[in-house]
């Protein structure tokens, strides 16, 4: 059966989504009702607004990363290609929460979210991913609406052959899907499990390349990224872990989910993370 990207998609509704997401967030400002101050958006807002990602050269500390990576190493093994195995390391590694919730950090997540955002995934493994075209919005609950976002932390210079970041510049402007109607496409015994994802991952890859192809879009890599730079995207943008080119290749990396912490009543109220170094929020499990 081929399957069209509008049949998982539907309209969310303007003032449910991000405010940078809003029709009348011109790239000048925005203008809310009476009651709200006119807020002028900063170069990086207005590159989101567009682009849907932003990529912040040499960010992190090399001092927060070095700590990272010396007890990554300390309890995996050093230079192991495979990290914690679990999506919430950061409940009991200090280092993490010190690099991932770094405060210029989070204040620009914030800036580009409309609120503060709370860390509630780390993906630690130091290869790719190879997870297909998706967007990340369908893997939450749907009043989320948007008020999510991910960034890819470069711990070392990264080889290009180690599998770059791909992304479709613009693709956060397309319909949004929804978990829902993904999940209707799939067999009871798989809607049931965790690896939910990976069942529809099967033919949404098809779906997105479809889409890709019949926008004319051009896919991104990010293969020049250098230690200490950031890339964030939002929640809607496609995007994928391509294959690399070179297995035996290390990708060391770190990525990081966030959640507004205002649109997540399902999961515990976010704990303030102060310690002198951050003072960002994290979703404790």
């Amino acid at each position: 059966m081929t399957y069209t990207f509008d049949q998982f998609c539907e309209e969310i509704p303007e003032r449910a989504k991000p405010f940078l997401d809003w029709d009348e967030c011109y790239l000048d400002g925005i203008q809310g009702d009476e009651n709200d101050p006119f807020v002028k958006l900063s170069n990086t807002q207005k590159f989101w607004r567009k682009n849907g990602y932003v990529i912040q050269k040499g960010f992190m500390p090399n001092d927060l990363i070095d700590a990272y990576c010396a007890k990554y190493e300390a309890d995996n093994g050093e230079g192991a290609r495979k990290g914690y195995g679990i999506g919430t390391p950061y409940m009991n590694v200090k280092e993490i929460k010190d690099l991932c919730l770094y405060d210029p950090l989070t204040e620009l997540l914030g800036a580009l979210v409309g609120e503060r955002m709370g860390m509630n995934l780390n993906l630690t493994n130091w290869v790719s991913t190879e997870r297909n075209w998706h967007q990340d919005d369908y893997l939450n609950p749907e009043h989320v609406n948007g008020h999510y976002l991910a960034a890819w932390i470069a711990l070392d210079d990264i080889h290009p052959d180690s599998c770059p970041f791909e992304f479709v510049p613009g693709s956060h402007k397309w319909p949004v899907m929804r978990q829902r109607l993904v999940k209707a496409h799939l067999s009871d015994k798989e809607r049931d499990t965790p690896d939910w994802p990976w069942h529809a991952e099967q033919f949404l890859n098809d779906v997105f390349e479809r889409e890709i192809e019949n926008r004319g879009a051009k896919p991104m890599s990010w293969d020049t990224a250098k230690k200490g730079d950031v890339l964030i995207w939002h929640p809607w943008l496609a995007h994928r872990g391509s294959k690399p080119k070179n297995p035996d290749l290390l990708r060391k990396s770190m990525i990081c989910h966030y959640s507004g912490i205002h649109h997540r009543p399902d999961m515990a109220a976010p704990v303030l993370y102060e310690n002198g170094v951050s003072r960002g929020h994290y979703f404790p499990f």
